[in-house]
């Protein structure tokens, strides 16, 4: 199914409420109204500069001299505008910032709604809107055939990370990592869509951690957090297991205290809910077993061309579920020095019960 940018370029100028044009620069943004089956690259970014999307006309996108060729091939859009500080290169500024100060004088922009604060000079009005960013929140079914397939490929490497790692005693967490990855790249993904966690014993006390030469032992827990780009878009899954296939009982049961909260706050996952309602559904089930304390971060976030954008799923968070978002819902517990778990899946709101993306076994012990 091929992306429909025309029905994303026209919801734009139906909601510019009589600005002039839309002007996207961050990275997610140009891409998902140019080119969102390119993959990002490492660190995540765009070909593009700018992005123009004016109440008349057709869009407009500037990139460099760096770019020009990549971003002539994959945009979706014909009117590429090019800069560059080389004078045997042909372009139309010498930095971004001229050419679309040239662009919307030529066409006689004046009003502007933009993805983050603009300065244009005199004459050039600009309020700063997230509504691109709130946009690509909801999932058009294009986007989700791509995410099914990154979500599909992390998946198998869920299943491959449970055996090596039950079976992978004396294995370093970057021995680990890195067989995890090998195996998803052989598969056919784009790149990873982060750094693959592997946290393993006392390090999976750390919601973030960097892999270390630390030696798997038995009855360590294993967070296995990774993702990956499939066409442009991401998946975001993690499992916790244990080596030898049993951690300890109390490890046990956290783990059943993670797995139950998962599921209360996937169940709250409805149209209408706020994003505090459903992080509060696994977060108080956690606190009345006597681990409050140690659920540190917000139950989830949307996912789609970037691993983390709208919407945020905390305890503090006023969003409002609708129908099509793609979210993640990642409780987890951590206790210093001893060890951690967390279970993550990719979830989508829909006009029933919300639906499971990620397949990968996690009712384990």
């Amino acid at each position: 199914m091929k992306i429909n940018y025309n029905r994303r370029w026209t919801q734009i100028k139906e909601n510019l409420n009589g600005k002039d044009a839309f002007i996207c620069s961050l990275a997610g943004n140009t891409r998902y109204l140019a080119n969102s089956e390119s993959p990002p690259g490492c660190p995540p970014g765009s070909t593009m500069n700018f992005v123009i999307i004016p109440a008349k006309g057709e869009p407009i996108a500037i990139t460099s001299s760096l770019e020009e060729h990549r971003c002539r091939k994959e945009a979706a859009m014909d009117d590429i505008r090019l800069w560059t500080h080389y004078p045997e290169i042909k372009s139309d500024g010498k930095t971004a910032k001229d050419v679309l100060k040239n662009t919307i004088k030529e066409n006689k922009i004046e009003t502007i709604y933009s993805d983050t604060k603009l300065s244009l000079g005199r004459g050039i009005k600009t309020k700063q809107s997230n509504f691109v960013n709130e946009m690509r929140g909801v999932k058009s079914p294009d986007e989700l055939e791509r995410i099914n397939k990154a979500i599909k490929q992390s998946d198998k490497g869920q299943e491959f990370a449970k055996n090596l790692v039950e079976s992978g005693e004396g294995l370093t967490e970057r021995e680990v990592r890195t067989e995890i990855d090998y195996f998803m790249g052989r598969n056919g993904v784009q790149e990873n869509s982060f750094s693959t966690i592997i946290a393993s014993g006392p390090n999976a006390a750390y919601s973030h951690h960097s892999n270390t030469a630390r030696k798997l032992v038995k009855g360590d827990p294993v967070i296995c957090d990774f993702g990956v780009f499939w066409d442009g878009y991401c998946s975001d899954i993690t499992r916790t297991y244990f080596v030898g296939g049993e951690g300890s009982d109390e490890m046990q049961k956290i783990y059943n205290i993670v797995l139950e909260a998962n599921k209360r706050s996937i169940n709250a996952l409805k149209i209408g809910e706020t994003g505090h309602e459903i992080d509060k559904a696994g977060r108080n089930y956690i606190s009345k077993e006597g681990y409050g304390r140690n659920f540190v971060h917000g139950t989830g976030h949307g996912f789609g061309l970037e691993i983390h954008e709208f919407p945020s799923i905390t305890y503090k968070s006023k969003v409002i579920a609708k129908n099509s978002m793609a979210v993640t819902i990642e409780p987890g517990i951590y206790v210093p020095s001893k060890g951690g778990v967390r279970i993550e899946d990719d979830v989508l709101v829909t006009e029933g019960k919300p639906k499971i993306l990620t397949k990968a076994e996690k009712e384990l012990y």
